[in-house]
């Protein structure tokens, strides 16, 4: 009974955003019992990257996995800082510890055609066919912008950031949480799982969302929330947050969609929900 009350505790942390060293902990210790049990893990890759001032996009395309990234709140300098933990997501008549040395990863910072800098991650196997091969992959820096991931069997999760998102998993829900206005377009796309997207009142947007076999829960307090499309109904939203015109577009299958305009993003916790 004990050991159930404490897993149903660490799986209360895990469900966060990560922000404390606690909930990492907690994430990762979740994480690698699983894997544990049921596949393998290797040793974790920590990277560190120099802080060179101004905003940091960051790509990460992963064979499947867990990735999280996280900006600061606020203004802030600082290193940025990489964690990829291989993993085998089952136990097979293969050697383990081989496949998992046959996994190959990419992590470079390059300069982006906006002025700005992007740190590339790419995750590859020399085996096409190795479908349970993954990683799971942290990142932390200062002043993140724009985020583009590309996972599958894993969740993501984006933690301030300043520009644009575009997130697809599957079998992993999406959760996007930012006190930054966020005026760009956006994408995301799951399924068998659920979105989660919770942002200032003083950004924009053209909202198109759908959900199959799932629901629609949106909730704004704070900017000019216009939602009276003809088409709107428990696992359909069309609804303009400031009369913007940039597209934001979030889809599922199995799962709900749950959109949060606040005043403080951070005062909303994902099992706070006004």
């Amino acid at each position: 009974m004990k050991s159930i009350l404490i897993l149903m505790v660490f799986g209360v942390l895990a469900a966060c955003n990560g922000g404390s060293s606690t909930e990492r902990l907690t994430n990762r210790l979740l994480n690698n019992s699983m894997d544990g049990i049921a596949g393998a893990v290797d040793k974790p890759i920590n990277l560190t990257f120099e802080d060179e001032l101004g905003i940091l996009d960051v790509e990460i395309k992963n064979l499947s996995g867990d990735v999280i990234v996280r900006g600061k709140p606020k203004e802030a300098t600082g290193e940025t800082t990489v964690r990829i933990e291989p993993r085998i997501e089952i136990r097979s008549g293969l050697d383990s510890k081989m496949k998992l040395e046959e996994l190959k990863w990419k992590a470079h910072i390059d300069k982006n055609n906006y002025g700005g800098r992007t740190l590339f991650i790419e995750i590859e196997h020399i085996d096409p066919n190795a479908w349970f091969i993954g990683c799971d992959i942290e990142v932390d820096t200062a002043r993140l912008g724009a985020v583009k991931i590309d996972t599958k069997r894993g969740k993501i999760i984006v933690d301030n950031n300043r520009g644009a998102v575009t997130l697809n998993t599957i079998r992993g829900e999406i959760r996007v949480r930012t006190p930054w206005p966020i005026t760009k377009p956006c994408c995301l796309v799951t399924a068998q799982a659920d979105i989660i997207w919770t942002t200032r009142g003083e950004g924009s947007g053209e909202f198109d969302c759908e959900t199959i076999e799932g629901t629609i829960h949106s909730y704004c307090r704070y900017g000019r929330w216009i939602s009276v499309d003809k088409r709107n109904d428990m696992n359909s939203l069309h609804a303009t947050l400031n009369g913007g015109t940039n597209p934001i577009v979030m889809r599922t299958v199995d799962g709900d969609i749950r959109i949060t305009i606040v005043e403080d993003p951070h005062a909303t916790g994902t099992f706070h929900w006004p």
